[in-house]
């Protein structure tokens, strides 16, 4: 899993925040991000944490995910996900949601990581990135009908994305359907996904497993 986390860059969260007056907590504020670019993620943190306590154009919102951020290249997940669930808490976002979920399940949460794929679909139930996290959260938990429901909400809203057809495949597996695992498994491959090999290998070993 952690292997194919996916980080959230700086970059995306900073560059609504430049439009403004300075106030004296921006210096704070551009030296943790100095030192988030050069790999200093302790000096990094103690500057963030300074800047909450500094007056700041950075709402605390943003620099709780700053903090979050910095945990995560730290492989820190449980704190992380503490920091972006205080993030969350002062401002609601789908996409900040989805990536506590993500934070939770890494650290062990799984019931909390379903609590925030939920709210994360409560806020957008147009986007598909919450439903495929919780369908490959069911995957994981072998709760395949589930999974392959939630799967095939994410993958009308993201045809486009190959894990989804690719856990689909496994779900389908799992349920002992094995033409519509093949034609998952299938796109997935057109759509040219990473470790399909492995999805493959997981889907014919739930397929004997069913059918045993």
């Amino acid at each position: 899993m952690k292997r194919f986390f996916r980080f959230i860059s700086l970059c995306c969260l900073i560059l609504p925040f430049f439009i403004g007056c300075s106030r004296p907590g921006d210096s704070i504020v551009n030296k943790a991000m100095t030192a988030y670019s050069g790999k200093d993620y302790d000096r990094a943190l103690t500057l963030f944490e300074q800047a909450l306590e500094s007056d700041t154009r950075y709402s605390p919102a943003v620099l709780y995910s700053f903090i979050a951020n910095v945990y995560m290249h730290q492989e820190e997940w449980t704190l992380a996900a503490e920091s972006q669930g205080k993030a969350m808490s002062l401002q609601p976002d789908y996409r900040g949601y989805v990536m506590l979920g993500m934070l939770q399940h890494t650290a062990g949460n799984d019931e909390q990581a379903e609590a925030s794929y939920r709210t994360a679909i409560a806020l957008d139930a147009e986007k598909g990135e919450a439903y495929a996290s919780l369908g490959a959260l069911y995957l994981g938990q072998e709760k395949p009908q589930a999974a392959a429901e939630l799967l095939e909400k994410a993958a009308a809203l993201e045809p486009k994305l190959a894990v989804i057809q690719a856990n689909l495949g496994v779900a389908y597996a799992m349920l002992s359907d094995a033409e519509k695992s093949d034609a998952a498994l299938a796109k997935a491959t057109a759509l040219k996904c990473e470790n399909i090999a492995q999805f493959r290998a997981r889907a014919e070993e739930a397929l004997k497993t069913a059918q045993n």
